[in-house]
């Protein structure tokens, strides 16, 4: 595994955000994102890729998040939070979700393609499945 290779003993941070209507190239490459509209203080977090857990009212949920810019996009876009929450395929624009960032999986970065965002993003959630699966988290907290 890379990244953290020890339970952290407390996570990156949290945020709350209202789900809002991005580009939508996410569910176009296979991985569909809620794209979040922060109601919470802005988390002190550096720009990259995390593992994190999402509560969408009581119920959690595991999932990816991607902090930064797009740069692969070059799209011009402010800073950005989105999730791709795993093993889930509904339509929550509107809603709130609580994000747990529990850990670091690795910095963002620009790639020449869509083809090798994706491949990269394959990587990214089966680190994440695998991390979640070794370390057992449940109800991560800051």
């Amino acid at each position: 595994m890379k990244g953290t290779d020890v339970v952290m003993k407390r996570n990156i941070c949290a945020m709350k955000g209202i789900v809002i209507k991005g580009r939508q190239l996410g569910r176009t490459i296979g991985f569909p994102t809620a794209n979040l509209s922060l109601n919470s203080d802005v988390p002190s977090i550096e720009q990259g890729v995390f593992g994190v857990q999402v509560f969408r009212g009581a119920n959690p949920y595991y999932g990816v998040t991607n902090v930064g810019r797009r740069p692969t996009l070059d799209d011009g876009l402010p800073l950005t939070y989105e999730v791709h929450l795993l093993d889930f395929n509904e339509n929550i624009y509107g809603e709130e979700l609580g994000v747990v960032v529990c850990f670091h999986i690795r910095k963002e970065e620009k790639f020449n393609n869509l083809n090798e965002l994706k491949q990269q993003i394959d990587k990214d959630i089966a680190y994440s499945r695998e991390y979640f699966e070794k370390y057992k988290i449940i109800g991560c907290s800051v």
